[in-house]
């Protein structure tokens, strides 16, 4: 019994001086490249029609940039701020005409993190975070016909509720700067029902509704920490 004393008292002893090797920063500052993998972008292999039914079950990788700033507490145990932008701009060329399509997300959250501290160089972490994400589409489809070019187009841009769920790996660098080697979050967008005018051949617009439903994105990242 005096020996299981004795170990725990060692533990007490030495657990402050192994926390103070792990990073103990109050506000951390996070930029990085994203890579977000999105629904309702075309299909590369499917260029000739870019109004079919099924335009928000693709899924393409839209390239950005991720920031965040978080404020931690005693422990672990903190409250983070995040902001990231991607964008796709994807045009091509077919039999009788081009087709281009721009795609841009911006993703506004926050939410609570927590962040496994230890001794060793490695910190985990895993937050959940609530907001809101701007989508925007624009998509143009020309055809060349007889008497000149036949051009059909519609712009929608739409904010809606967003999340972003996930975690990923530091590697601490020195006291000052860390390494993420990855982070990945499910990061669905409830869109909303909305109208949308479509330019028609004949300079008529057409109003289309596009129906609301789950973007379920995919969101990667890698950056530095300081």
């Amino acid at each position: 019994m005096n020996r299981f004393y004795l170990i725990a008292l060692c533990l007490l002893v030495m657990a402050p001086a192994a926390l103070a090797q792990s990073s103990d920063r109050r506000v951390e500052f996070f930029i990085g490249y994203s890579n977000l993998q999105a629904e309702g972008v075309p299909d590369r292999n499917d260029p000739n029609n870019v109004f079919t039914g099924d335009f928000f079950d693709r899924r393409k990788g839209l390239h950005g940039v991720d920031g965040s700033i978080t404020g931690f507490f005693n422990s672990g145990f903190g409250l983070k701020g995040d902001f990231s932008f991607h964008r796709n701009e994807d045009s091509t060329s077919v039999s009788n005409g081009r087709d281009s399509v721009e795609h841009r997300v911006t993703y506004f959250m926050g939410g609570p993190v927590l962040k496994l501290r230890n001794s060793s160089r490695v910190e985990p972490f895993v937050h959940a975070l609530f907001g809101g994400a701007n989508t925007r589409f624009d998509v143009k489809s020309v055809r060349n016909v007889t008497n000149g070019t036949v051009t059909s187009s519609f712009e929608t841009s739409t904010t809606d509720f967003a999340m972003a769920l996930g975690g990923g790996l530091n590697v601490r660098l020195g006291d000052k700067f860390s390494l993420r080697l990855f982070q990945v979050d499910w990061a669905p967008i409830f869109l909303r029902d909305r109208s949308v005018n479509v330019l028609g051949g004949v300079g008529a617009i057409q109003p289309v509704t596009l129906e609301g439903q789950r973007q379920d994105n995919v969101r990667f990242s890698v950056g530095v920490i300081f």
